[in-house]
Formats: structure tokens, C-alpha cells, sequence
């Protein structure tokens, strides 16, 4: 009979705890049983405003080993990744961005680590010299760049203008 009792308030228990809210995921708060809604997106990433074109996210060259930057504008939220070539090597490191925010035409980001050395960005995109989207340069990542390095604590600063790779298909396709 006792256990019939503890079976029955576990199970109206539970039939009042789920009845509180529709089922969704929920973010877990470290160290904690509850469970509450993110204020902010995952790592850090910030929701803003963006006035910057669609055509303006993408690839953008950090040099010339095939090394890039790639920015997504989704929401509100700025995302991406930097794709770093080891020199010398074909092999590439990706640092995936950790913290981000966008105002307008203004964005920052700054990667995770990896091997102790993480990436730092702030400043804008801006129209290139290049003639149509699909020409390398239409669009500029410009601003200041950040290189940490955990390893030997230090870092560099470097005022950086890296052009866009081509975007899109040819507005008049090749019939050949």
C-alpha cells in the first residue's frame, strides 16, 4: 500500500511539473538542476542589428595559402570560423568564433582557442574595388586584427583589409 501511495505523488508530481509549460528545450545552467532560457546566443554570440547586404557574408582571404575567414549574418546574429593553413603544410586549423556582436555595419568576434592561440577581429565590411561579386575583393573585411598567443603571452595587432572571395553565380551564365 506504501508503495502504491509514493508511486501515485511521484506520478502527480510529475503531471504538475511538465503542466507548467508547451515542451521545449531549455538551456542547463552550469551547477544547477534548473533549467532557464538563454539570454544570449551559445558562446557569447550576441543578437544585434545588421544593415550589411546579404551578398556581404561569406569567405574572406587572410592570405594567400588558402587561409580564410568565414562570416554568416543569420537573425541578427554574427557566426563564423576562421580556417588557418599550418605553414608549410596542407593541413588547417579551424577556430570557430566563441564571442560575436554586430551593430549596424560594425562586428567583433573572437575565436576559441586552439594550441594556445586564439583570433580577435574588429570593424566592418565594406564595398571592394572589384566589379561584380563574383570577382575576388568585392567586398572588405577591414578593421583591426588580433593574434593571441597563450604559449608565449603575447599578441600582435594589425590593421587588416582582406578581400572577399567570389560570391554567387554569374548574373549571365555561360550557354557554351
Amino acid at each position: 500500500m506504501r508503495i502504491a501511495v509514493a508511486v501515485l505523488l511521484m506520478w502527480a508530481s510529475s503531471c504538475m511539473a511538465q503542466s507548467g509549460s508547451e515542451p521545449a528545450l531549455r538551456h542547463r545552467v552550469p551547477g544547477s538542476d534548473s533549467t532557464s532560457a538563454p539570454t544570449a546566443s551559445p558562446g557569447g554570440k550576441q543578437k544585434g542589428t545588421s544593415i550589411l547586404p546579404p551578398s556581404a557574408q561569406g569567405e574572406f582571404m587572410l592570405d594567400e595559402t588558402g587561409s580564410v575567414v568565414q562570416i554568416t549574418i543569420e537573425n541578427g546574429t554574427l557566426d563564423g570560423y576562421i580556417s588557418k593553413v599550418l605553414d608549410g603544410q596542407t593541413a588547417s586549423l579551424t577556430y570557430f568564433f566563441d564571442r560575436t556582436t554586430i551593430n549596424g555595419d560594425r562586428l567583433t568576434f573572437t575565436t576559441k582557442q586552439v594550441h594556445g592561440t586564439w583570433f580577435a577581429f574588429e570593424g566592418t565590411i565594406v564595398r571592394g574595388d572589384a566589379a561584380s561579386k563574383q570577382e575576388t575583393g568585392f567586398y572588405r573585411l577591414k578593421g583591426t586584427w588580433v593574434v593571441h598567443n597563450e604559449t608565449d603571452k603575447s599578441q600582435s595587432t594589425a590593421t587588416v583589409n582582406f578581400k572577399s572571395t567570389p560570391r554567387g553565380e554569374s548574373e549571365y551564365p555561360d550557354l557554351n
